[in-house]
């Protein structure tokens, strides 16, 4: 079966076996030298092709909606945004079980999440949760949560890291596996 578009022409396959959905996000290439191994361990979402990054809106749009018209209401309300640097300053926890980074400013991917939300009707996590503007490295779901703390110390003590936001993904994937079907580039001024 053939899912949405690729940027660039081809065609991402969405399997059936769970849900599909799509994500909003913005790529962090940057960490992925700092926490690319921690992640591969810790964050199932790694294991299934989600790269670092900060979630602005999950779910957004039924993938099977993504369409022309969407795409082109997203391009442009992305490019209507600056371009921003940030760090990754501090290591920080959700309870004892997600461990997680912390992005400063964080106000620039608020007013992100805020504008797509708004815009497309869909509020971040079906509007379950605060918006934490965040990089998750791990989850203690099959490990007792002290098996993150190693991770937590050795990024630690390599932070802070500078980043800079150029660009959003919208991510489609089924549980098992994600893939970008498109890449929207924030305004330089």
């Amino acid at each position: 079966m053939q899912g949405p578009k690729l940027a660039g022409g081809g065609h991402q396959l969405v399997a059936k076996r769970e849900v599909a959905q799509s994500a909003v996000l913005v790529p962090v290439p940057e960490a992925e030298a700092l926490v690319g191994s921690w992640r591969a361990a810790h964050d199932p979402k790694a294991r299934t092709g989600v790269p670092a990054h900060i979630t602005l809106v999950v779910p957004w749009l039924p993938p099977d909606e993504i369409g022309k018209d969407s795409l082109d209401q997203l391009d442009l309300l992305v490019a209507g945004e600056p371009a921003f640097d940030y760090t990754l300053e501090r290591v920080c926890w959700f309870g004892v079980r997600v461990l997680w980074l912390a992005p400063t400013p964080d106000e620039p991917f608020k007013r992100l999440t805020s504008l797509l939300a708004s815009h497309f009707g869909t509020p971040p996590w079906a509007g379950e949760f605060e918006v934490v503007p965040h990089l998750t490295v791990g989850l203690a779901d099959d490990v007792p949560p002290s098996a993150l703390s190693a991770a937590a110390d050795d990024i630690s003590a390599k932070l802070p890291l500078a980043c800079r936001a150029r660009e959003v993904d919208v991510m489609c994937g089924d549980g098992t596996s994600w893939g970008v079907v498109h890449r929207a580039t924030l305004g330089e001024r």
